[in-house]
């Protein structure tokens, strides 16, 4: 019984760094400042699961990309990670706040700009 109780406990201990995490999912929305060529890039169907978990963002998106960020004094962020957009595959940056969830997702090559809006 008592290697039972053992194992619930690890189990329970084990969890809880996960059920700490701060979870949401964001969609990116073309910002305005973007160049027109930028309207081609169909981001309708892309969707960010986030998650904070105090020192690190994890981000996974619909299109099965996965990856994590140190999360830095007062909530920035900033990293590079490869996004398949259509056929292509181009080049993020992710900048911007976990804490206030103002984030936006860089092309530097086309100067595209999305901003990731959080769904309620």
């Amino acid at each position: 019984m008592r290697t039972l109780a053992t194992f619930i406990l690890l189990g329970v201990v084990g969890a809880a760094p996960s059920a700490l995490a701060e979870a949401w999912q964001a969609k990116p929305a073309l910002d305005p400042r973007s160049p027109p060529d930028c309207k081609q890039a169909d981001v309708s169907h892309l969707l960010f699961d986030l998650a904070d978990t105090g020192n690190e963002l994890s981000v996974k998106t619909s299109s099965g990309e996965a990856f994590s960020a140190p999360i830095g004094p007062a909530g920035s962020i900033k990293t590079t990670f490869k996004l398949p957009v259509g056929a292509k595959s181009f080049s993020v940056d992710l900048i911007g706040n976990v804490k206030t969830r103002e984030m936006e997702a860089f092309n530097e090559q086309y100067s595209c700009r999305f901003k990731l809006t959080p769904l309620q």
